[in-house]
């Protein structure tokens, strides 16, 4: 697996959506994302680093003292990188989970799946 790989799709699950901080959060997304990013996830596809971070952001405001944790290693096959997820409290049990599919091209995401789980 790349390191490449590896790092995007952390800084996808933690330094995006994890992150409360807008400065931090726009330039990890800065340099995770293609400029035409296309996120796909059960409320539809959004194109773009700014719709990209307005719908992280919206998430956020809903998901208030819940966090992401990774589920799963990082996992890639042919320019694909996989990451498995819960969301919860700190430290306590999952209200949710699911995992992220990303396209790497040019060393940024340029296609991101999400699918949850439960």
């Amino acid at each position: 697996m790349t390191e490449t790989v590896h790092n995007l799709m952390e800084a996808n699950l933690l330094g995006v959506f994890n992150e409360r901080d807008a400065q931090r959060r726009a330039a990890t997304i800065e340099s995770t994302y293609a400029m035409d990013v296309r996120w796909t996830d059960d409320e539809g596809i959004v194109v773009g680093r700014k719709a990209l971070e307005a719908k992280a952001t919206a998430l956020q405001s809903q998901m208030q003292g819940l966090v992401f944790t990774k589920a799963s290693p990082v996992y890639q096959t042919r320019g694909l990188g996989y990451l498995a997820w819960k969301l919860g409290p700190e430290g306590g049990e999952p209200v949710a989970s699911g995992f992220d599919v990303a396209v790497v091209r040019n060393d940024l995401i340029s296609e991101l799946y999400t699918v949850i789980t439960t």
